[in-house]
């Protein structure tokens, strides 16, 4: 008896997956067949559908919308401290220019002093 027990509990789930059916995919054309269809069949079904589309395509836009103004802001100031950096590097080279140009006046003076 044990040993009819152990195969029917062995061989019952071995036939159920052999009897499956395959799950087959419907084609692509199909399925949009049967959503227009339901579309056509039920016109608030239609409309419920377009709202939604919209509702959420606006709501896309919005979010990348506002994702860009957040980073323009950040660009722009980066773009403001860089300007910022390059006045201050021109600024530090035009004091060094005036400076240097003081040491080589003062350097011709003390050459045409020594030659004399």
């Amino acid at each position: 008896m044990r040993t009819w027990i152990i195969v029917v509990l062995c061989l019952v789930p071995a036939l159920a997956v052999a009897q499956a059916p395959p799950a087959a995919e419907r084609p692509a054309s199909e399925l949009r067949k049967i959503c227009a269809d339901a579309m056509n069949a039920d016109p608030s079904f239609s409309e419920s559908i377009i709202m939604t589309i919209n509702e959420e395509t606006f709501r896309q836009h919005k979010t990348a919308g506002d994702a860009i103004a957040k980073d323009q802001k950040h660009v722009i100031l980066a773009y403001a401290a860089l300007w910022l950096l390059a006045a201050g590097f021109v600024l530090f080279l035009w004091r060094r220019q005036q400076t240097l140009k003081t040491e080589i006046a003062q350097l011709r003076r003390d050459l045409e002093t020594a030659s004399k």
